[in-house]
């Protein structure tokens, strides 16, 4: 009786739990671009499916591409990457580029084919909560910020 009253009782709180307490998957890539939109953060359309499906994103307004890594077939996805570049942010001092990879230890900091500057992470958030999802882009964005005032404050970008 007791293992029946248990269960009774989890279901009426998995029930019952607040939208934000539910958890994230990545399993499903489209099922996922539905819970960025559900979050606010205005997915673009989903592209690369069959592959390493990836998606446009604007978090706290700065163009981000997000991309479902280790899929099998374009699904099953095992972890997330993060990646968004400063197109006004061109040929910055390598030893600048270190000093930003020193400072923001969790993140890669670059320059790409093009020269511009470029910011990269990757993240396990299959089960997660929503809410240490949205924590996680929150960080995100105030990383992007800040990256991008050091290169405002040391004279990197481009006059336009």
């Amino acid at each position: 009786m007791r293992l029946i009253l248990a269960a009774a009782v989890a279901v009426l709180f998995a029930a019952a739990a607040p939208a934000q307490a539910q958890s994230v998957t990545i399993r499903n890539p489209a099922a996922f671009v539905a819970t960025l939109q559900a979050m606010g953060y205005e997915p673009g359309p989903l592209s690369k499916v069959d592959t390493t499906p990836e998606v446009d994103i604007k978090v706290d307004g700065f163009g981000t591409t997000l991309r479902l890594v280790g899929c099998t077939a374009g699904a099953d996805c095992k972890y997330i990457t993060l990646v968004a570049s400063y197109s006004d942010v061109v040929a910055p001092p390598a030893n600048w580029v270190q000093q930003m990879n020193d400072e923001f230890d969790l993140l890669r900091v670059g320059v790409d084919s093009k020269k511009q500057l470029y910011m990269f992470g990757a993240y396990v958030v299959e089960g997660l909560p929503r809410s240490e999802l949205k924590r996680i882009f929150d960080f995100w964005a105030a990383d992007t910020a800040s990256i991008g005032n050091e290169a405002i404050e040391g004279g990197y970008t481009a006059k336009k």
